[in-house]
């Protein structure tokens, strides 16, 4: 399988890892392949972090998705608080807000696309379609794997 020339760089929201915990940070992350190298471009407020993995040092790529665990247990929690006050309106009115927010919160999950080589980890937050950052992890790796 050939990669595809057009989709040798990708762009999205640069994640901090801290962990297994990847964690939202403001700004901007450009992931491009440069010949054999992965060069990755993050600007986030003050700081700027460039790093170059080789791409035979890489060991996995993945696409997480899952939902934003915060406001879902904000959710959890205006259900809880509704059920205390049952009896009056206001209750009943959390108890909806909450039902709400958790629908919303399992229908809008938050994408991520995740590189791990064996001493760095790179993680963008998708701000377009899956099917651009399933390309260019599928590029990464074809090379990875035409390369001695």
């Amino acid at each position: 399988m050939g990669i595809n020339q057009e989709l040798l760089e990708i762009t999205g929201s640069p994640a901090q890892v801290w962990g297994n915990i990847l964690v939202p940070a403001k700004g901007t992350i450009n992931v491009e392949i440069n010949n054999l190298i992965l060069h990755a471009k993050a600007n986030s407020g003050l700081e700027k972090k460039d790093s170059w993995i080789p791409i035979q040092s890489i060991d996995s790529v993945e696409i997480v998705e899952a939902p934003i665990y915060w406001l879902l247990s904000f959710g959890v929690l205006l259900i809880l608080l509704g059920l205390t006050n049952l009896t009056s309106i206001f209750g009943l009115i959390l108890i909806g807000l909450g039902i709400g927010v958790i629908v919303f919160i399992l229908k809008k999950k938050r994408r991520c696309l995740v590189i791990y080589s064996s001493c760095h980890t790179t993680a963008v937050f998708m701000n377009k379609p899956k099917e651009i950052y399933q390309q260019f992890a599928m590029n990464v790796l074809d090379l990875k794997l035409t390369q001695p």
